[in-house]
């Protein structure tokens, strides 16, 4: 083994998730896939880097450990330094299930720009909006003011860029001045 190839059992072993988990990375998606979906996440991260990888169709599969990276970077698992980061630590160490959501925006693989991703919890926080809200018009695509995600993540999840989520900051921020200024309680007459 060579150490600037990884094995889908290295990778698992290294971000703590199961080896079918991984293995879900490297297969194509099936036939309830989205329309715009046609290669793996793995090799679609490989894709927009610009990076060859010939082992991915072998017996044994085994990828460029700077794809497994950049690939940890934009689904939120791995920090800008390649290291887990300190939510999934946690969750490992506690062995929870499920799926997680990226606490910070994460990095758009093959950009070289280092641009970023951010989830409908990100467009929450800074909307004062539910994130059931901003998933709800997400998947609908419904109101001008409510702009379309900018993409579909490898893990599935819509994502927004930074020009995209300053439109929804401007219109938190304008809605909030055109709310009525909140009329005083009726006062009680003093009694001495």
């Amino acid at each position: 083994m060579t150490s600037s190839t990884m094995s889908l059992s290295d990778m698992a072993r290294e971000v703590g998730v199961s080896r079918q988990a991984v293995a879900r990375w490297h297969r194509r998606p099936g036939k309830i896939a989205r329309e715009t979906t046609h290669i793996s996440p793995l090799r679609s991260v490989a894709e927009a880097m610009g990076i060859e990888v010939p082992e991915a169709d072998a017996a044994h599969p085994r990828y460029p450990r700077s794809v497994f990276v950049a690939y940890c970077q934009a689904v939120g698992l791995m920090d800008e330094d390649g290291n887990l980061v300190p939510e999934l630590q946690e969750r490992i160490a506690q062995k929870k299930p499920g799926r997680w959501t990226p606490v910070r925006p994460t990095l758009q693989p093959g950009t070289g720009s280092r641009r970023r991703r951010y989830y409908a919890a990100h467009v929450a926080e800074q909307t004062g909006l539910a994130e059931q809200t901003i998933s709800y018009y997400a998947a609908q695509a419904l109101g001008r003011s409510f702009p379309a995600p900018d993409g579909i993540d490898e893990m599935d999840r819509p994502f927004w860029f930074l020009e995209t989520f300053q439109r929804y900051r401007t219109m938190a921020q304008r809605q909030a001045r055109m709310q009525p200024a909140d009329q005083p309680a009726p006062s009680s007459p003093d009694k001495d």
